[in-house]
């Protein structure tokens, strides 16, 4: 074959040149079995480390761990036994608070019976006083009529005597037992009520429906003060006589005390309005007025 020809024969070795490869061989085997050998104890010496190191970090990790649940665990205890003392020092307020309270509670309740039994006291009070009141309506209106009775009889009597002096001065319109001074000239409620105490009376006082209508009846539907005011606060008549037991006579509203007259301040003062009923008026309003006197015999 072509192939064939063009091979060439390697050189067969001698038996000494195959002895000394052999040992070669087996040299070159025993150097890698040496070197694996020392290779070999290397390794395990650096997963020895390795492993010591781990097992040095795993106990310094475990002890640092230890030293924190023991630190928790007296941070916790500690907060703890604090929370337990406030909790019963709180609850120890609150209950003393409570049973101040309570005592507190007790006072107001032995105050509320007190204050139950003294409305009731002034509740009986105040109906005694309503029918009191109520009897010296009934015993003013009654005395009225026999004031007007008496004035009646004694008119009678001095038209009998036909004397020369009559119960009322010139200018005087005569009543029951009193005399009537209707003025012509106005002044303010002052000034009103120091002419009339000139002249020995006092602004009209009205204490009762007929009284009230003989006025009515001589006023010829003027405007006149009476001796009525609450400048001091409180309605009061000039004479003294009682407001709270007097019948009244004012206009339905009055009196309002009202303050856009441009007078300053409000009502005070009392007027006989257009001669039939009250009003109240700015007492610095000229007005004219009535004077009453008592009649002496």
């Amino acid at each position: 074959m072509k192939g064939a020809k063009n091979l060439e024969r390697e050189p067969e070795l001698s038996y000494e040149e195959n002895t000394y490869t052999n040992m070669g061989d087996l040299h070159l085997k025993r150097i890698k079995k040496a070197s694996k050998a020392k290779g070999i104890p290397a390794a395990k010496n650096t997963q020895y480390r390795v492993m010591l190191i781990l097992g040095v970090l795993l106990i310094l990790v475990f002890i640092i761990l230890v030293t924190l649940m023991t630190f928790l665990f007296i941070s916790y205890k500690r907060v703890g036994e604090e929370m337990s003392q406030m909790r019963n020092g709180s609850l120890s307020r609150e209950v003393e608070s409570i049973q101040a309270s309570v005592r507190n509670l007790e006072k107001v309740q032995t105050a509320s019976n007190s204050l139950s039994s003294d409305v009731q006291s002034i509740q009986a009070s105040v109906r005694n006083l309503e029918k009191v009141q109520t009897a010296t309506t009934f015993l003013s209106s009654d005395i009225q009529r026999i004031l007007g009775f008496l004035g009646k009889v004694t008119e009678e009597l001095q038209k009998m005597k036909n004397s020369s002096n009559p119960l009322c001065s010139e200018g005087w319109s005569h009543y029951g037992l009193s005399c009537y001074y209707l003025s012509s000239d106005k002044k303010p409620w002052n000034d009103a009520k120091k002419d009339c105490e000139n002249k020995e009376a006092h602004l009209v006082v009205i204490n009762g429906e007929e009284e009230m209508n003989f006025l009515r009846g001589i006023t010829n539907n003027q405007l006149f003060w009476i001796g009525l005011t609450d400048a001091d606060g409180t309605w009061s008549f000039v004479d003294g006589t009682s407001y709270d037991m007097a019948p009244k006579f004012w206009i339905k509203g009055q009196p309002d005390d009202y303050k856009g007259h441009g007078l300053g301040g409000g009502e005070d003062c009392a007027a006989l309005e257009s001669g039939y009923e009250w009003n109240d008026r700015h007492c610095s309003e000229g007005i004219k007025y009535i004077c009453e006197k008592k009649v002496t015999f």
